[in-house]
């Protein structure tokens, strides 16, 4: 008997539609859509569908639709669900933002998951076969991460992603910083996954480098101490998030290393300590150990990519030179620069609503790149300016040739990455002026 077909739908932003030149590439693929996956193949033929790098065709045949959704992809989310649904087609919808704002998706999915899928999607399944789809699958408990199935990479388009061996390795975070959705959604300890299950996961892999997608690759060392050691013998390159304290545990930065950590992906957020202090992350971030933190990662051969806010309260347009000053003065191999943005659930959104201080909900805008709220200490214009010019200095040839200069080691890995970005300039301002 032929088995239905689901279709997993990653929206895309709406200002995508109005670039100039649409992506065909991607950064990285979407792992929530790949574990829904396989717990469905048992019941559906299953299709990814990721609007980042590829166009929807509204008369695509299905028999059930799940569309994931962050914020800043909500409203054209909604307007997937909508061709989907006026053709008779059920909508399941999850993700961070439904499970923030429930009612408002409610208005447009058949269905929808709150939290985490894993304990609830086979009922789901089961009762979208019995003719019975509830409103609302909300996951009462979070999952232990012990026996997740082995996500079926061969559903992504070959080929389209930087990063397609992707893995998480634990979920949660202890820090429950005001501007982050991370600790309310995944709870506020650290789940681990069992180490064996992470080695047999990485074992089944294809070729190529890995992204694991944690918050924290570095949050519990002893667990990480572990994961390491035992990934040294596979001999695989890998990329990570986690936070400068690795530097100081001279242990763990060596296994990290030695098991083929090539970048870690570090949220510096601001270099002002009155900044760190407001969002009580000054305990993490110590403003004054910075350099030699960067200095000791990077003598182990490990690229740091940093992560900056612009916009948050102690910030006058001073900003933009004295963080362009450090990434220059640490010869860091990349950065991103964000907006500071209000995400709905977060207490900063509560705070700046209760202050008046929200602008608009136009949720398209809510993906750090636009304003969407009232400056403390610029003006709206100023901030958008100096976010666009900072990139644009951050990446451009004098720029990169201070930071690369000297010897150092996958100079050209971190070539191609700087000279790619300096190539995407025209899109990147592009799409915050939209």
């Amino acid at each position: 008997m032929e088995k239905p077909l689901l279709l997993l739908i990653h929206p895309a932003a709406l200002k995508e539609s109005c670039r100039s030149t649409r992506r065909r590439k991607s950064s990285v693929a979407q792992l929530n859509l790949l574990v829904i996956a396989a717990y469905a193949r048992k019941y559906f033929e299953v299709r990814i569908i990721d609007e980042n790098i590829e166009d929807i065709d509204e008369e695509v045949p299905a028999d059930l639709v799940g569309i994931t959704i962050m914020t800043s992809t909500a409203l054209r989310g909604y307007e997937i669900a909508e061709l989907f649904r006026k053709r008779g087609i059920p909508v399941v919808m999850g993700g961070v933002h439904v499970f923030f704002l429930p009612d408002e998706a409610a208005r447009y999915a058949d269905s929808l998951v709150i939290g985490e899928s894993e304990g609830i999607i086979e009922g789901l399944f089961t009762d979208f076969f019995n003719g019975g789809l509830k409103k609302k699958y909300r996951a009462e408990q979070l999952h232990n991460l012990c026996g997740l199935p082995t996500p079926p990479l061969d559903l992504l388009k070959e080929g389209r992603y930087s990063f397609s061996n992707i893995m998480e390795t634990a979920r949660g975070c202890p820090h429950d910083c005001e501007y982050c959705s991370v600790s309310q959604f995944w709870g506020r300890k650290f789940r681990l996954r069992p180490v064996e299950e992470v080695i047999e996961g990485i074992k089944s892999m294809p070729p190529g480098d890995i992204l694991f997608i944690d918050d924290n690759m570095f949050g519990h060392p002893d667990r990480a101490k572990e994961l390491f050691e035992k990934m040294i013998p596979l001999k695989r390159r890998w990329y990570g998030q986690g936070d400068v304290r690795v530097a100081h545990n001279p242990e763990l930065l060596d296994l990290a290393a030695r098991s083929g950590c090539k970048w870690i992906f570090v949220g510096f957020e601001s270099t002002n300590p009155d900044n760190l202090k407001a969002m009580k992350k000054e305990k993490i971030n110590i403003v004054e150990q910075y350099a030699e933190s960067i200095s000791l990662v990077h003598q182990k051969g490990i690229n740091i990519f940093g992560s900056f806010m612009f916009g948050l309260d102690n910030d006058d347009e001073s900003v933009f030179d004295r963080t362009l000053s450090f990434c220059m003065d640490n010869r860091l191999g990349g950065a991103n620069f964000y907006i500071v943005t209000p995400f709905p659930g977060t207490r900063l959104f509560k705070k700046m609503e209760e202050d008046g201080r929200i602008l608009h909900k136009d949720w398209s805008r809510y993906d750090a790149n636009h304003v969407v709220f009232k400056p403390a200490l610029m003006t709206e214009s100023q901030l958008m300016e100096g976010y666009i010019t900072a990139y644009k200095r951050f990446y451009s040839l004098p720029s990169i040739a201070k930071r690369l200069s000297g010897k150092r080691k996958d100079f050209f890995e971190i070539l191609a990455l700087n000279l790619g970005r300096f190539m995407n300039r025209k899109y990147f301002e592009e799409g915050c002026r939209i």
